[in-house]
C-alpha cells in the first residue's frame, strides 16, 4: 500500500508539473472556399516555431497538440506568410491547453471567429467592444493604400482618432489585466510611447504565470535597453565602419559633450531638423561638441550618402555610421539581424531621436526639446559667448571717439568710447570664437572715409598702441589671428602703398588719358597683390585671414577653384571664419553649373504680372543680368535684339534681369530706348531690398545666380537646363551655343 501510494503520488506530482509546462489542445474548424487545400498552424517561439497542417475536407479540418507551456499566440493561415500583410490569408489567436472552435471564410481570412480558452474569450470581448473602431480603420486602410501623395495624407489624419481609441482601449486592458497572458502582448506595442519607470512599473504588476509565459522577451529587452540609456548610465559602446569606411567607436569621444542622433534619410522629420542640429554644432563645436549620427539607412547606403552632402552634416566632429540591421527578406521577420544594431543598444523606436551625453560618457537624457538641450550644453560647455577687452593709447586724440563695429552683416554691434588722458577702453562679447572688426577715431565721412583700422577679434585682451595719433597707423596685439592679420599687412605692404598711392592719383586725374596710364602703371601692382592673396589662400588654411580674402575675391574666381580654396580650410576657419557668403557662393554656383537645373523663380514683370522662369520650358532662353546704368550692359543690348531678332522664331526667348530695383523709372526708360521689346522679351527685377539693416536677399535672383558682375548671361535649353554661362566679352561663345541649340 505505502508503495502504491509513493507512486500515485509521484505521478500526480509529475501531472501537475505537466499542467503547469502546458497541456493538450484541439481545434475544430470549418472553412468556406477552401476544399481540398491545407490550412497552416504555427506556434511557440519564433526561433523555434511549432508548425502543423491539416487538410480541409467538406469544409472542415481539425488540429490537435501537446503545448510545452501554457499559452502561445498562434497564427492560422494558407500559402504562404511572405508578401504585404494585408495580402496574406491569417488570422493571430490566443492558444492554450482548451478546445477551440474556428469559423473561417477563405476569403476574408481575417474576419475568422475563433472561440476557447479565456484569453481568446478576453480578446473577443475587447474586440467586440472596438467593434465599430475597427470596421472605421480596416476601411480607411484600405482606402490609404489605394490612395496616394497628398490623399494618403488626409486619409491618415482620418485614421489618428481611430487609431487612439484602440490604443486608450489596449492600455486599459494591461494596466487592469495583470494575470492576462494578452496584458503583454498589448504592451508590446506601447514600449516606445513609455517612460522606463512606466514601462517598468506595468511589467513589475504582472502575474508570474504572465511574466513566466506570456510574450514578455520583448518587453524585457526594452527594458534593459532603457534602463542602460537612463541618465547617469554609461552611454552603450559601439564599433562601426563610419561614412568613409574608417572604423568609428563611441567610447572613443570621451572627454567631449556628444549628442547622438538617430535618423535617416528618408525620414521627414529628421531633415527639417537638421539645419537647426548645424547651428548647433557651429554655436558649440569650438567648446568641444561631437556628434554622432546613426542612420536607418542600411538598405540605402546611397541615399545616406546624398542626405549627409545635402544637408552639410560635415566637419572634423561628425561621425556618421549606420544602424547595423542586417536583414534577409527572403525570409520575412526571421530574416532580421538585431545582432550589431546601434538602435537597439538605445531603445530607439521613432525617428529623430537624439541623446545628450557629458565628458565622461553617460547620459544627460533624451533630447526632448530644443531649449532643454541648449540649457543642457550650457551647462556643460558654458555659454556660446566669447567676450574681449581692448586697451587703447593715442596721442593728440583727447576727447575724440573712438567707435567699434564687429559681428556679422546681419548682425552688427558696436561699442564708443572717449579718449580720455590719451587711453581708452572697448569691451563687447562675440557669439561665435571670430570675428572682423573696425575700429574709427573721430568722425567718419561715407565718401571720403577717415581714420580707420582692422582688428581680427577674438576672445581675450587687445592692446593699441598709436603713438602718432593715428588709429590707421596703429600697432595692435592680441590673438592668432590679430597675429596673422599683422603679418599679412606687413607682407603686402610694399605693394599696397605704391597701389594705393596711384588710386588717389588715378581718381584725382583730369582726363580720361591720365586715367589710362595710370591705371597702366597699376595693372602689374594689381597681380602682384591678387598673386599674393591666392598664395596666402593657399598656404594658410588656418587662418581667418585667409577666409576674408576668398571672400572678397571669390567673383574672379571660378566655381572650382572657390571650392578647391574653401575644401582646404581647416574646419575652425570653415566654421567661424567670415564663410557665409562664401558658402552661399558655392551652392549658387554649384546649382548653375552646365547641365544643372536653371533656378526657378517668380516676379513681377515689367507690366505686373506674374511671371515665372520655369514656365519657358519648350523654348531655349537667354537670361540676362543688366542694369539701366551699366555701360557695358547697354553696349550689349544690340546683340542681343539681332539675336532675338534672328531666332525668336526658332524658340528663343529672352529673360532680362534688372539691377534697377532703386530706379523703376530708369529701368523702364532703357528698355524702350534699347528697343528690348516683343512677345519674346520679359523684364523683371532683381529683387534685392534695402533695409535699415542693410539688404534683404530673400527674393534676389541674382543671389540665386552667383551674379557679381554685369553684363553677365546664362544660356538655357529647351528643358530648362543651363548649357553655358556668359561673361562680358564672350559673345563669340553665346552665338555658337545657339547655333547648336537652333539649328
Amino acid at each position: 500500500m505505502k508503495r502504491r501510494l509513493f507512486v500515485g503520488a509521484a505521478a500526480l506530482l509529475m501531472a501537475t508539473a505537466m499542467m503547469a509546462q502546458g497541456g493538450k489542445f484541439a481545434m475544430k474548424g470549418t472553412i468556406k472556399n477552401a476544399n481540398g487545400e491545407k490550412i497552416f498552424l504555427r506556434y511557440g517561439s519564433q526561433e523555434k516555431p511549432v508548425l502543423d497542417s491539416a487538410v480541409v475536407k467538406k469544409g472542415k479540418f481539425t488540429f490537435k497538440g501537446v503545448m510545452n507551456k501554457p499559452y502561445s499566440l498562434a497564427l492560422l493561415y494558407m500559402g504562404s506568410l511572405e508578401g504585404r500583410v494585408d495580402d496574406v490569408k491569417y488570422v493571430q489567436f490566443s492558444l492554450e491547453p482548451a478546445n477551440f472552435t474556428a469559423v473561417i471564410d477563405a476569403d476574408q481570412f481575417r474576419q475568422a471567429v475563433i472561440h476557447g480558452g479565456k484569453t481568446q474569450e478576453e480578446s473577443n470581448a475587447l474586440n467586440a467592444s472596438l467593434a465599430e473602431v475597427n470596421k472605421k480603420l480596416e476601411e480607411l486602410n484600405d482606402a490609404y493604400y489605394k490612395a496616394s501623395g497628398e490623399a494618403r495624407e488626409a486619409i491618415k489624419e482620418q485614421m489618428e482618432p481611430y487609431s487612439q481609441k484602440a490604443k486608450k482601449a489596449r492600455e486599459d486592458f494591461f494596466k487592469t489585466h495583470p494575470d492576462s497572458y494578452l496584458s503583454p502582448q498589448f504592451l508590446r506595442y506601447s514600449t516606445g510611447d513609455m517612460t522606463y519607470a512606466e514601462l517598468k512599473g506595468v511589467y513589475n504588476s504582472f502575474s508570474d504565470d504572465v511574466k513566466k509565459y506570456g510574450e514578455c522577451e520583448d518587453i524585457v529587452k526594452e527594458i534593459n535597453a532603457l534602463e542602460r540609456v537612463q541618465p547617469g548610465k554609461t552611454a552603450p559602446d559601439f564599433t562601426a565602419n563610419d561614412i568613409n569606411g574608417k572604423p568609428f567607436t563611441m567610447s572613443s569621444l570621451k572627454g567631449h559633450v556628444t549628442i547622438i542622433d538617430f535618423w535617416a534619410s528618408w525620414c521627414v522629420p529628421c531633415r527639417k531638423s537638421n539645419p537647426h542640429m548645424l547651428e548647433v554644432y557651429k554655436k558649440y563645436r569650438a567648446k568641444g561638441l561631437e556628434m554622432v549620427y546613426v542612420s536607418d539607412d542600411d538598405s540605402n547606403p546611397k541615399a545616406w550618402h546624398t542626405a549627409v552632402e545635402k544637408d552639410k552634416l560635415k566637419g572634423d566632429g561628425f561621425h556618421h555610421v549606420l544602424r547595423g540591421m542586417k536583414w534577409d527578406r527572403s525570409k520575412g521577420a526571421a530574416g532580421i539581424d538585431h545582432t550589431n544594431d546601434i538602435s537597439d543598444k538605445y531603445a530607439i523606436h521613432y525617428l529623430p531621436t537624439k541623446y545628450l551625453i557629458d565628458q565622461q560618457g553617460r547620459i544627460v537624457g533624451k533630447v526632448e526639446s530644443d531649449e532643454w538641450l541648449e540649457q543642457q550644453l550650457e551647462r556643460l560647455l558654458g555659454k556660446a559667448k566669447y567676450p574681449f577687452t581692448i586697451n587703447g593709447t593715442v596721442a593728440k586724440a583727447e576727447g575724440k571717439t573712438v567707435a567699434l563695429s564687429y559681428g556679422s552683416r546681419e548682425n552688427t554691434k558696436t561699442a564708443t568710447a572717449v579718449v580720455k588722458d590719451g587711453a581708452f577702453t572697448l569691451s563687447g562679447v562675440l557669439d561665435k570664437p571670430y570675428a572682423s572688426g573696425q575700429i574709427i577715431l573721430g568722425e567718419w565721412d561715407r565718401m571720403k572715409g577717415g581714420d580707420a583700422c582692422q582688428l581680427a577679434l577674438e576672445e581675450g585682451t587687445f592692446t593699441i598702441n598709436a603713438p602718432t595719433g593715428k588709429i590707421a597707423d596703429a600697432l595692435i596685439k592680441g590673438g592668432k589671428a590679430q597675429d596673422d592679420l599683422n603679418t599679412y599687412n606687413a607682407e603686402l605692404k610694399p605693394v599696397m602703398d605704391p597701389l594705393m598711392a596711384l588710386n588717389t592719383q588715378y581718381n584725382n586725374a583730369k582726363n580720361e588719358k591720365q586715367r589710362e596710364a595710370i591705371g597702366k602703371k597699376m595693372e602689374p601692382l594689381r597681380k602682384q597683390y591678387a598673386d599674393y592673396v591666392h598664395h596666402y589662400m593657399l598656404t594658410h588654411p588656418d587662418s581667418y585671414i585667409s577666409a576674408q580674402n576668398l571672400m572678397m575675391d571669390m567673383g574672379r574666381m571660378s566655381y572650382e577653384e572657390i571650392k578647391k580654396v574653401y575644401n582646404g580650410f581647416t574646419e575652425k576657419v570653415r566654421l567661424y571664419g567670415e564663410t557665409k557668403e562664401i558658402e552661399e557662393e558655392i551652392d549658387a554656383l554649384g546649382k548653375t553649373q552646365p547641365g544643372a537645373e536653371a533656378p526657378d523663380f517668380t516676379a513681377n514683370d515689367i507690366n505686373g504680372q506674374s511671371f515665372t522662369l520655369s514656365s519657358l520650358k519648350g523654348k531655349v532662353v537667354i537670361l540676362d543680368f543688366w542694369a539701366s546704368w551699366c555701360v557695358p550692359c547697354r553696349k550689349s543690348n544690340p546683340h542681343m535684339k539681332a539675336l532675338y531678332e534672328k531666332y525668336h522664331d526658332k524658340g528663343l526667348d529672352m529673360v532680362y534681369v534688372s539691377d534697377d530695383d532703386s530706379n523703376e523709372g530708369a529701368w523702364r526708360k532703357a528698355v524702350e530706348k534699347d528697343g528690348l521689346v516683343g512677345d519674346g522679351f520679359h523684364h523683371v527685377l532683381r529683387g534685392l531690398k534695402r533695409t535699415a539693416q542693410g539688404y534683404d536677399k530673400t527674393n534676389d535672383i541674382s543671389q540665386q545666380y552667383a551674379i557679381h558682375y554685369i553684363p553677365t548671361k546664362y544660356l538655357i535649353d529647351r528643358e530648362g537646363k543651363i548649357v553655358c554661362r556668359i561673361d562680358e566679352g564672350q559673345d563669340e561663345l553665346l552665338d555658337q551655343k545657339l547655333a547648336e541649340l537652333l539649328k
